[in-house]
């Protein structure tokens, strides 16, 4: 199958939780902004062996409803300055690969700056061994320090963001036979976070969310003719929490340790290079260890396509239907079902228009207000919309600037829990 580098289109971001079971396509599509220019890309120093590549880059962002709220309990507004200071130090080598990236995000408000401040921090080391010619053995190990906006269903009455540390330590081996390809792939991840403050003086015990996490997959592939090949995917996870997982101000816990699957079925093609991509479809299956927690199993899918229709425009689609966690009393987890659409376009060579939209249906499956006393007695559902649009000029190679709009609106059957939210962007980077 055809090889591309690997890009990733800025979206409003829309999942509350993380997914369970990420989902990786075999090949990653090319779009406009991915191709080389090489009047405006980075060369970087050497170092003997390894490229360095130093860049910074400074966000002006005004948002227009910092907490998420709904307008009818009142919104507060900000402007607030990233400062995003990095580094990636790749190797220049004939065989195997090695790589080591450091990205950073200083986010300074001007509303309540002390309670709404963060520093995030994401760190990156691995590499690529070549075994055979159609063999690799791949690992990598990242940190990264975050945080979880104060709007979120599963932090709610925070005065300030919650804080959490994520390690993750990712395996893979991939070997081709003729026309038959497999790639087992091992990740294990720990997640710990601290405790956040709220305005009453007692502490949201948000550190009993800190857990291990443990990923087994393995791929096997079939290349039926060039370009096109028939997969089968079978992935098994695993997650165990130190303790009782602990929500809002409830004293009562959940044991919200669990096991599942998710076997998936699939196709990754390329039609002339106007349209590549790949489609699955399968069923996942996740248990939870304490039993007032109900199983989730259902039909889930990914979908991502690449077309263009022009040398200068991509339109990228994507659409994901998976379970992520939450810590919500009485609350299993939540099924993502999210489609979403990016149009990038050249306008000039140094020029590019991007303009997208996305959706959100989340539901919070295994609500049973039997279990607990809540004022809103239903499972909840959300509806989450965004749309962006942006325009970034290459000036040369060292700096480019950009311009971004963004709107996010939430709707669900929870009294006072909409929002909408502005986000305005002026973006400069410089890099070598």
């Amino acid at each position: 199958m055809k090889q591309n580098q690997n890009f990733i289109i800025p979206v409003l971001g829309l999942c509350l939780c993380s997914p369970l079971y990420a989902y990786d396509s075999q090949d990653d599509v090319e779009i406009v902004e991915e191709r080389q220019r090489d009047a405006y890309a980075a060369k970087g120093s050497r170092l003997g062996t390894f490229l360095f590549y130093p860049k910074m880059t400074l966000d002006n962002e005004y948002d227009s409803n910092i907490f998420k709220r709904d307008s009818r309990v009142g919104e507060v507004d900000s402007y607030i300055a990233h400062f995003k200071p990095g580094f990636s130090i790749n190797s220049d080598w004939n065989r195997h690969s090695l790589y080591f990236s450091l990205d950073t995000d200083l986010a300074l408000y001007s509303s309540q700056a002390d309670a709404n401040n963060y520093n995030d921090v994401f760190v990156g080391l691995g590499g690529q061994f070549d075994v055979l010619k159609d063999s690799a053995f791949d690992a990598s190990f990242n940190y990264d320090k975050l945080h979880e906006d104060r709007g979120s269903p599963d932090q709610r009455g925070g005065s300030t963001p919650t804080f959490y540390d994520n390690k993750t330590l990712a395996l893979a081996y991939s070997h081709k036979f003729n026309r038959l390809s497999v790639k087992p792939a091992f990740q294990f991840s720990r997640l710990d976070y601290e405790d956040t403050p709220t305005a009453l003086g007692v502490d949201l015990r948000q550190s009993t969310r800190s857990r291990w996490e443990f990923l087994t997959s393995i791929r096997m592939g079939y290349e039926i003719q060039p370009e096109y090949e028939a997969f089968v995917k079978f992935a098994w996870k695993e997650i165990n929490y130190d303790t009782e997982v602990l929500n809002g101000f409830s004293p009562e816990g959940y044991l919200r340790d669990s096991t599942g699957y998710n076997a998936l079925v699939g196709m990754d093609f390329d039609l002339t290079e106007l349209l590549t991509g790949d489609v699955s479809v399968g069923y996942l299956y996740r248990g939870y260890e304490d039993s007032r927690l109900e199983t989730i199993s259902d039909v889930n899918g990914f979908i991502n396509l690449t077309w263009r229709p022009t040398p200068l425009t991509s339109v990228l689609f994507k659409f994901s239907r998976d379970i992520g966690e939450t810590t919500q009393n009485g609350v299993s987890g939540v099924i993502h079902n999210s489609p979403s659409i990016n149009v990038t376009h050249e306008l000039l060579r140094n020029v590019i228009l991007n303009v997208g939209g996305s959706y959100s249906y989340n539901q919070y499956i295994g609500f049973n207000p039997n279990n607990q006393v809540i004022a809103n007695r239903t499972e909840r559902e959300e509806d989450v919309y965004g749309v962006n649009l942006g325009i970034k000029y290459l000036l040369n190679r060292h700096l480019n600037v950009e311009f971004t709009y963004g709107y996010e609106s939430r709707h669900t059957n929870y009294i006072l829990q909409d929002y909408n939210v502005h986000h305005v962007m002026f973006n400069i980077t410089g890099q070598i």
